[in-house]
């Protein structure tokens, strides 16, 4: 008990070091902890964002900002792929299910989809209010802020984009909301696509007053709407694709890679992704492997320092009797305690900066980034422990060697 009354004395009267000791270790320790939890959370967020899509077949382009548009709806000019494609998939024994994805229009900053009802029935289970049935209805993400009945514009394009304009004929009525799925499509706005295409081949027209009209013998759309035209010839932005197999995935893959269109594997597209990140998280540690070096320099200074002061203080104790063990075991838990008060508090600050940056990226990203501990960052943050422990026998040593007759009074 004594023992413990002199650490805390000694941390009272010498504030400044054990501060700084704290600091300097809590800060290395959080910046590595950040550079770990950060990468981790961006690879699970964007893995669980691409679940749904199995297979996506698009135009002849980057793969990777195929995957950026249709799967994490970053606005790109796509190229357009023919509607055949779609109605072959259809009526392929080897696919459960195909949807069309086109993009191109907005409602307040949020991107419009046209897509059929298989989308919203294969990848939510619940809906409040009902899917599509006509053309000119939209489901509504769970973040758009649209309520049912609630009735907007489309913009093609975005504001203040260049070729940007309003289809002021227009009108979408909201008649379901999406559950929240903590992503991107949260924020989005999906309608039937006769409803796009209608749009878009009519915006040059003088009469746009019989958009809603019924036609008469008009071929079935995607939807199974007959209150539209068809125009299956304004083409498709990508394909998503869900096949019966692994076989039949990879066979798709192929079939579907030639020289009018690409089908990808989001996940192989996302390891790419990972390998850039990969040699920035290389990067990264680094830096806090250099980081932790510099303060480790500095930490052994410090701890000296902090030390000397204690060696009237420490004479006294041998002076009056006390065995060089005893000195050795306080001043090594003084270290001890010090360590372990900045490696938690290191740990604290750093889930917390990764949580914030998380929590920013995704507004941006618009897939969430779960933030949290393995059994890695247990390791992790047990050798950096081990190492500091270690760190702090060497001062103490010195001391457990140190003779009372060359102790300097002053």
């Amino acid at each position: 008990m004594l023992n413990l009354k002199l650490l805390f004395l000694n941390f009272r009267n010498n504030k400044l070091g054990t501060f700084m000791t704290i600091l300097l270790i809590a800060l290395s320790v959080a910046l590595s902890i950040t550079v770990s939890l950060q990468e981790r959370a961006f690879r699970e967020g964007s893995a669980k964002a691409a679940e749904r899509f199995n297979v996506v077949i698009g135009g002849l382009g980057s793969d990777v900002q195929l995957i950026l548009s249709s799967v994490f709806l970053q606005p790109a000019v796509l190229p357009l792929i023919a509607t055949e494609n779609l109605t072959a998939l259809l009526n392929d024994s080897r696919v459960e299910w195909a949807v069309p994805l086109v993009f191109g229009d907005f409602t307040q900053g949020m991107p419009i989809i046209g897509t059929s009802n298989t989308f919203i029935q294969s990848n939510y289970r619940t809906l409040t209010g009902r899917s599509f049935k006509r053309a000119f209805e939209a489901v509504v993400g769970a973040k758009t802020g649209y309520r049912i009945g609630d009735t907007f514009t489309p913009l093609h394009g975005q504001a203040g984009e260049s070729g940007g304009h309003s289809h002021n004929e227009i009108h979408y009525e909201v008649v379901g909301i999406l559950p929240m799925d903590h992503s991107i499509w949260d924020n989005a706005v999906l309608v039937p696509v006769e409803s796009l295409w209608e749009t878009h081949v009519h915006h040059n027209e003088e009469n746009r007053n019989n958009l809603h009209r019924v036609h008469t013998n008009v071929p079935t759309s995607i939807n199974g709407l007959t209150d539209i035209h068809d125009h299956a010839e304004q083409g498709i932005s990508a394909i998503i694709v869900k096949p019966k197999s692994f076989s039949a995935a990879y066979q798709l893959r192929s079939q579907y890679r030639n020289a009018q269109t690409q089908a990808i594997f989001p996940a192989e597209v996302l390891v790419k992704v990972y390998a850039i990140l990969g040699d920035g998280k290389t990067v990264l540690t680094w830096v806090a492997i250099a980081a932790q070096i510099l303060v480790a320099i500095a930490l052994m200074m410090i701890i000296t320092l902090y030390l000397k002061q204690q060696q009237r203080q420490i004479l006294a104790w041998r002076i009056f009797g006390a065995a060089r063990s005893r000195i050795f075991l306080l001043s090594w838990l003084a270290l001890l305690i010090l360590i372990v008060i900045a490696v938690t508090l290191g740990i604290i600050i750093g889930y917390i900066c990764a949580y914030t940056i998380s929590a920013q990226l995704s507004l941006k990203s618009g897939f969430a980034l779960p933030v949290h501990f393995t059994v890695e960052d247990g390791y992790h943050i047990f050798s950096i422990l081990c190492c500091a422990l270690l760190m702090a026998l060497i001062p103490s040593f010195m001391l457990y060697k140190q003779s009372p007759l060359n102790t300097p009074l002053l």
